[in-house]
């Protein structure tokens, strides 16, 4: 077989192009970090990260979501906190004015007070949150209380007596506190209703007053009850949340060291393959220099 020069001119032109293409390879795997670029570099490794960077797109989503709950966990645990203050004031006050020792001066302050603690109810009811009343169930654009002249009446229809729902995977974690669950009993009463009867029976004191407050004190009772289960329930809920997300945030760490496993580039590898391809092609140029006519090495320069 006759080599001509053609031929050598055209093998070295292979080699130096091919040469060429491997160190601007090298130079985009430094410059962007990934070895794979492109399903065709590696197609089972495209095809693996490719799923788990999906993976990590939705548990990052539920990661965010958990996040936004739990802080609204956070409004339902200050304002339940405070309902129990006022209960336990409420009860202090009404078991105060029960006391033949008080005055009718006494028993009036009394009852302006418990009028106050009245309408701090009324404004925990209708919390919000970014316009939303945390505690409308369904209707979280609707005031759950309103004023009826003095009276205070639930004003969330019963069908929209619905717990919030977190969806998780395959679960749903209920997470919402409604008017219904702290502000009524389950007879029917509402705080409301029971705090009117108290302070009417602390201005009008009668022989049946002492009786009457009694009473209410055993309704007043149960609200408490059910405030200090729901505001349990709230912490056992951010505690399961804020162990979920750590979980998912482990999970997405570690998709995130096996993706870069799989399309991540080695930088000290290849740095020093990019170093030795920029070697290997002055070489090739200095050889081909020697070996092919001066004008066509000046082309290919």
């Amino acid at each position: 077989m006759r080599i001509t020069q053609s031929m050598i001119a055209n093998r070295a032109l292979n080699d130096i192009r091919n040469s060429m293409l491997k160190r601007e390879e090298l130079s985009e795997q430094l410059s962007t970090g990934k070895r794979v670029r492109k399903p065709s570099d590696d197609p089972v490794a495209a095809g693996k990260s490719s799923y788990l960077m999906g993976r990590n797109r939705v548990l990052n989503e539920y990661i965010d979501n958990i996040k936004n709950t739990r802080s609204v966990l956070v409004y339902y645990d200050t304002a339940l906190q405070e309902m129990q203050d006022v209960n336990h004031r409420i009860k202090e006050l009404t078991v105060k004015a029960a006391n033949d020792t008080q005055t009718l001066e006494d028993r009036q302050h009394i009852a302006e007070e418990l009028k106050q603690l009245k309408d701090h109810l009324y404004k925990i009811a209708n919390t919000q949150i970014n316009g939303k009343y945390i505690f409308g169930g369904a209707k979280t654009d609707l005031p759950p209380v309103r004023k009826d002249n003095n009276k205070i009446i639930i004003n969330t229809p019963r069908e929209a007596n619905v717990r919030a729902k977190l969806p998780l995977e395959h679960v749903e974690i209920e997470y919402g506190v409604t008017v219904y669950d702290v502000f009524r009993t389950d007879s029917g009463e509402t705080v409301f209703g029971i705090l009117d009867r108290l302070i009417d029976s602390v201005e009008n004191a009668d022989k049946n007053s002492d009786e009457n407050i009694e009473r209410d004190l055993g309704s007043l009772d149960e609200i408490l009850n059910k405030v200090n289960a729901n505001l349990a329930r709230v912490g056992s809920t951010d505690n399961m949340l804020e162990s979920m997300e750590k979980r998912f945030e482990r999970v997405v760490d570690n998709n995130t060291d096996i993706i870069n496993e799989l399309i991540g580039t080695d930088m000290t590898k290849a740095f020093s393959d990019f170093t030795l391809e920029q070697n290997i092609l002055q070489a090739a140029l200095k050889t081909t220099a020697q070996i092919l006519p001066q004008s066509l090495v000046d082309f290919i320069r």
